[in-house]
Order: C-alpha cells, then sequence, then structure tokens
C-alpha cells in the first residue's frame, strides 16, 4: 500500500493512482477532491450551487478535452450506477458512479465520509464512491458492477482511500461498533480511552453517546476489508492519511457543526467535491 498526504496549494487538488506502489502515468485518469477554502458543494438535483457549477467547470476543463461533470445526489447507501452519458444519472440517488466514457467526470459529495476511486486499466473502467457508515461496502458494489458491465479484473484495481475522519476523531457509541465489528472485523474499532479526552474530541464525542461505552472507528481498516474481501491487490491500493475533522483546509461535518443543534447542523459545514477522470 502506498500512503499519501494531500496538499492543499489551490483549491482542488489532483492524484495519480498508484499500481504496483508507483504511480501511474498521465495517459490514466487522475482523482482529486476540492479544499474548504472552495467553499461548500452541496449537491441536490433541486437546488442550485452556482459557485460548485463554476469550479467543477474550471476543473473539467483543465482535460485535454473539456469534461462532463457527473454528479449523484446521495443518500448514504451502497447504491452504485453504471453512466454511458450524463443523462443516464440524471435525478437519480446514490452513492457510486462508474463509467468507461473518458468524456465524463464522476463526481461525490463529502464531509468526513470517505471517498474511495478506483480504476481497472484493461477494461477502462473508472469512478468512485462515497462511503459513510451506513454505506460502507458501496466500493464492492462498484467494483463487481464494473466486472459485470465491462468484464473489469477486481484484483486488477487501483483503488484510492480519500482523506475522510480518521479514528482520532471518529468516536462511536457501542451499538455502531458492534456493527462494524460484525459487519467488517475486529480491527475497525478500539475502545476508547475517556483519560484521552481533549475539548475538541469531548465535543465529537457526544454524537453518539447514550451514556455507554466509546469506541474508535477506523474507515479505513473496514474498507480495507472489504478490499481484502474481494480480492484487490494491496500493491494496488494508496490511502490518503489525512483526517479531515483534525485539518482545518478539509470541510468536516462534525468539526464544523459541533455543537449546534440538530436541525441547523446542514447550515454550517463544508461538503466538499470528489471526483475522478481523464484530467
Amino acid at each position: 500500500m502506498t500512503h499519501l498526504s494531500i496538499a492543499c496549494s489551490k483549491k482542488y487538488t489532483f492524484v495519480p493512482f498508484y499500481k504496483n506502489n508507483k504511480p501511474l502515468a498521465h495517459n490514466s485518469p487522475r482523482w482529486g477532491m476540492t479544499f474548504r477554502k472552495a467553499g461548500s458543494m452541496r449537491f441536490r438535483w433541486n437546488e442550485t450551487n452556482s459557485a460548485r457549477d463554476e469550479l467543477l467547470s474550471e476543473i473539467a476543463s483543465t482535460a485535454a478535452c473539456a469534461l462532463t461533470p457527473v454528479p449523484i445526489e446521495l443518500i448514504h447507501s451502497t447504491i452504485a450506477y453504471d453512466v454511458s452519458m450524463p443523462e443516464d444519472i440524471f435525478a437519480m440517488q446514490g452513492d457510486g458512479i462508474l463509467t468507461s466514457n473518458k468524456l465524463l467526470l464522476p463526481t461525490v459529495t463529502v464531509a468526513d465520509c470517505m471517498p474511495i476511486f478506483f480504476y481497472e486499466e484493461e477494461s477502462g473502467t473508472f469512478g468512485l464512491a462515497h462511503s459513510g457508515w451506513k454505506g460502507t461496502g458501496v466500493i464492492k458494489n462498484a467494483l463487481e458492477l464494473a466486472r459485470d458491465k465491462y468484464g473489469a479484473r477486481i484484483e486488477n484495481a487501483c483503488v484510492a482511500l480519500g482523506p475522510h475522519i480518521r479514528s482520532c476523531c471518529y468516536i462511536v457509541n457501542e451499538t455502531r461498533a458492534l456493527y462494524f465489528k460484525d459487519a467488517f472485523g475486529e480491527n475497525c474499532i478500539a475502545a476508547y480511552d475517556t483519560e484521552k479526552y481533549t475539548q475538541k474530541t469531548r465535543a465529537l464525542a457526544q454524537w453518539n453517546n447514550s451514556g455507554g461505552k466509546l469506541y474508535s472507528l477506523s474507515l479505513e481498516k473496514a474498507n480495507l476489508a472489504v478490499l481484502e474481501k474481494i480480492g484487490v491487490r494491496d500493491e494496488n491500493i494508496a490511502i490518503a492519511d489525512d483526517c479531515t475533522c483534525c485539518n482545518d483546509i478539509f470541510g468536516s461535518f462534525r468539526r464544523e457543526s459541533a455543537g449546534i443543534c440538530e436541525s441547523e447542523k446542514w447550515k454550517h459545514f463544508t461538503v466538499q467535491a470528489a471526483f475522478c477522470g481523464w484530467l
């Protein structure tokens, strides 16, 4: 596996896929995401976000042939779609997009949840998924869809786990921890030591605390368990080590809306756009 740290020099970044622990050449797709200073990239089919549209158009125009951003409205699921043309996904809801059309730029939004990017060279399929706790496993569905639709070889897929809330800040209650232990193995959870409380982690712990035990949850380890089970090779996996909650270059649902009443939380965090294409 290759571990990366994401640099923030502009409002967004591009990152190569890795195969055999080496970055792929420029004749392959890249993945990337926007940063908090770019503003909110929130997307709903019934809403207009001109700042998002303008920035994605700028990103898409950096390609040799201008790309068409292809969005999806997220529902925290394990649903992934195969897309040949932009209209294929209009008004659809789900959490993953794959395609073999080099003129498309699949795009999802994230703010602590994990963006997962993938590319399979022989079939030419590429795409990405939004993997929150409810949607952990969406990458399995996306890669199996690529296999079934395009003959992609899952064992040859290049996969990147993007910046997300890491176990240092992802504090959950026993119910959620036991769900992950049963579904993805005991390595993805650890009992949380309340003696480590800081002002920030004490606030974060209130999210899922019903008065019982607290646990640290690793979305990275949960998704690595999924990838191992379906046969993705370690040497083709890249992991961004950045924690969106720790590092304020990223938007973070938990950090930015901690202490705000539930009905108002959505107004107080910066949703980022994650994208994948021939950039």
